[in-house]
């Protein structure tokens, strides 16, 4: 997969798949434009691409939820590199929430963050990525079963899924294709949002990794390899795809 001359707008890119990512779309060539929320993680993420690549990347301390932030975003990067041509809306956040929770902040933080924004984003960048015949690629969790607790993430996955496949259908008279990259549990930071503490990590993970078939966590590695490739030209027709990375845990 060659990136050379591409323009790539990545979310989440201060940590965990974001992070990998950014770095893997750098040793392949591309051109980035970082967004994150953690000042420190983010300039290493973009100092690691540079030297990958030896170009400077466009990184943005941003919270995506702000006015106005989705906007700047694709302002900036288009002043800056002149181009879009891939998406990945990649930021993401999960949380507790139930109905018996006595207010609707959990519920509304959650959508702004996982559902509003990829719409909003894609909005904003889509004049650009029409020109350039670009690529979306949303990356949000495998599908769930029903646990207690995760109703809003559900929701959130279940619209993820129509917005992928509807827009893809919408887009593709202008040549804008959009898939999706679900991954399961993956060795990410995911954790500290829902207050598992450091000393607790590792064993935490090996509960979720005994739901899996393979009795495995993914690694964020494989799924930034899937979002590449997504993101690519390599398969000219992959388009409303749902590209599922989770050994199997959703089906078992």
């Amino acid at each position: 997969m060659d990136f050379t001359g591409k323009v790539v707008v990545l979310t989440g890119a201060s940590s965990g798949i974001g992070a990998v990512t950014a770095k893997l779309f750098a040793a392949h060539g591309a051109t980035l434009t970082l967004i994150g929320r953690n000042e420190t993680r983010l300039q290493d993420v973009a100092k690691a691409c540079e030297k990958a690549q030896g170009k400077k990347p466009l990184w943005l301390l941003l919270d995506l939820t702000a006015n106005h932030s989705c906007e700047i975003i694709a302002t900036k990067t288009v002043e800056t590199f002149g181009r879009i041509d891939v998406l990945v809306n990649c930021a993401g956040k999960i949380g507790i929430t139930s109905l018996f929770d006595a207010t609707m902040e959990g519920f509304d933080e959650l959508f702004a963050i996982n559902l509003r924004v990829p719409y909003e984003l894609t909005q904003k960048c889509l004049p650009h990525l029409v020109k350039t015949k670009g690529n979306v690629v949303n990356v949000y969790a495998a599908p769930m079963r029903v646990r207690p607790g995760f109703l809003a993430l559900g929701m959130i996955s279940d619209a993820l899924e129509r917005f992928t496949k509807s827009s893809a259908v919408e887009l593709a008279p202008e040549g804008v294709k959009m898939n999706a990259v679900r991954p399961g549990h993956t060795r990410t930071r995911f954790l500290e949002n829902i207050n598992v503490d450091d000393e607790d990590f590792d064993d935490t993970l090996e509960v979720l990794a005994q739901m899996v078939p393979n009795r495995k966590i993914i690694e964020p590695e494989e799924v930034a390899r899937m979002i590449l490739l997504a993101a690519s030209e390599m398969f000219p027709n992959l388009n409303a795809a749902s590209l599922v990375v989770d050994g199997g845990g959703s089906v078992a």
